[in-house]
């Protein structure tokens, strides 16, 4: 019975703790969001202050009375400084700016920045709590577009190079003012400059003025351009007669030079096909002439055998058959028998063809 005593009591302990964990560890904890970067502040312990690192999206402890949270904006943020009303701000908060030349301005700009990741408790520690920071961005933006637009005159705030320039002028100064306190700027953004209607309106009759300026100078320019067009174009009109001239003139030689040439390449033409149709011709009269001595010879040849042919029985037995050939008789009958037709020799006896 003891033994079990003691494991119900051990259970009981454990159950407590787990209780006491669920109840009490989600007061211990603290969360911060994924557009947050949280510093967390010690009150009570041995090293009292900022904790040097920051904190980004998870779960971090966050005891009560012991440790103190202050979560600021990860994102990038934004410095209104326009006329425009919203739901948020009742009123405008443009930057009033005077001239070089002591005209007062209204500039209407939005700084766009972020805090600097791994930094943020530096700027807790050294700035202060809170939006403490967005204070002094403010004031920053305020002296940088004092600086930049403030070395306008009246003929530069309706030039758009020359306000751009202003932009990027005060967007430098604000980086070197707002780096040191752990913010980055992204980005300036000059939106619009306002001034006095009556400087608009002066503003506008100098220009008018210079742009008539501008307009007689180009009048006179363009008179004085029309004289020299006139001439070049005489210059012109009498180069290109005379090119054409030239051109006609070259034409003409060509056309005769190329018709000499085709003159002389058809007498070379002739002459060649003449001393060629008369190689021809004489090689043919030779080829005939040869023809005709071997057709010469070979009859003098043919006439040469056949008289040596006639001389012997072979000329007896031309001269009977040509005597037999020559016969003219009506019937002639004879008993083969008596007669052998296959007897040449002695059938040429009967006929009287033999040997005497």
């Amino acid at each position: 019975m003891k033994s079990g005593s003691k494991y119900y009591i051990l259970g009981g302990i454990i159950g407590f703790a787990f209780i006491f964990l669920a109840i009490v560890l989600p007061f211990c904890i603290k969360r911060v969001q994924l557009t947050h970067i949280g510093v967390r502040v010690k009150v009570w312990s041995v090293a009292r202050g900022v904790v040097p690192e920051d904190a980004y999206v998870g779960w971090h402890r966050g005891i009560p009375k012991i440790d103190e949270w202050e979560f600021y904006d990860g994102t990038v943020q934004t410095e209104d400084r326009t006329a425009d009303v919203t739901r948020d701000r009742k009123e405008g908060n443009p930057i009033k700016v005077r001239t070089a030349d002591d005209y007062d301005v209204t500039v209407e700009m939005i700084l766009k920045y972020k805090l600097q990741r791994g930094s943020v408790y530096k700027l807790r520690k050294e700035i202060g709590a809170g939006d403490m920071y967005k204070r002094i961005i403010s004031v920053e933006a305020y002296d940088a577009s004092r600086i930049a637009f403030g070395k306008m005159v009246e003929l530069d705030l309706y030039n758009p190079f020359e306000r751009r320039k202003r932009a990027e002028e005060a967007r430098d100064i604000l980086v070197q003012k707002l780096k040191p306190r752990y913010v980055d700027v992204v980005d300036v953004l000059l939106l619009n400059l306002n001034f006095d209607p009556k400087l608009d309106r002066k503003i506008k009759n100098l220009k008018v003025a210079e742009l008539d300026g501008l307009a007689s100078i180009s009048k006179a320019k363009a008179a004085d351009q029309r004289g020299i067009t006139q001439t070049i174009d005489a210059d012109t009109e009498a180069l290109v007669e005379k090119i054409s001239g030239d051109k006609a003139a070259k034409l003409a030689i060509l056309e005769a030079i190329t018709r000499q040439r085709i003159t002389e390449i058809l007498a070379a033409a002739d002459k060649y096909m003449v001393e060629k149709r008369a190689i021809s011709d004489r090689y043919k009269e030779e080829r005939i002439a040869r023809g005709n001595l071997l057709v010469a010879v070979s009859q003098a040849e043919g006439e040469r055998h056949r008289r040596m042919a006639m001389v012997g029985v072979g000329g007896e037995l031309v001269v009977a058959m040509e005597a037999a050939r020559n016969l003219n008789l009506g019937d002639l009958s004879f008993s083969t028998q008596q007669v052998d037709m296959l007897d040449v020799e002695s059938m040429i006896n009967k006929l009287g063809a033999g040997k005497q």
